[in-house]
């Protein structure tokens, strides 16, 4: 059996299925993705604006876990990345993004999607 392959934003190994794709532990880990890589094809980013933008939440969660703090994990920075991207590009904003935790009964949570 062969290891699993190495993100490069990461330096981990990624949670792969039976299959050898990507697994996602919980369902809005895999609309996350979805939702990104669409919005990447339609044009909204290019993807090497993703592949920077999620690489500094990466690093910000490796340099939090090097003091000693628990990270969150690697969907939830894939969201903190994708909700920034979002508003720099000007797709949504802060306050669109709090409205839509309002309307789902979210308020207190970091994310939309969840």
């Amino acid at each position: 059996m062969t290891d699993p392959p190495i993100s490069p934003l990461r330096g981990k190994a990624l949670p792969l299925g039976g299959d050898g794709d990507t697994a996602f532990a919980e369902p809005w880990e895999a609309k996350a993705f979805a939702i990104i890589v669409s919005l990447a094809q339609a044009g909204h980013f290019a993807w090497s604006e993703w592949v920077e933008c999620l690489s500094r939440e990466v690093a910000a969660a490796a340099a939090l876990e090097a003091a000693g703090a628990v990270p969150k994990s690697y969907y939830e920075q894939w969201l903190d990345a994708a909700e920034r991207l979002l508003v720099d590009k000007g797709v949504t904003s802060q306050e669109q993004l709090l409205a839509r935790r309002f309307a789902i009964g979210t308020v207190g949570s970091t994310h939309v999607l969840k």
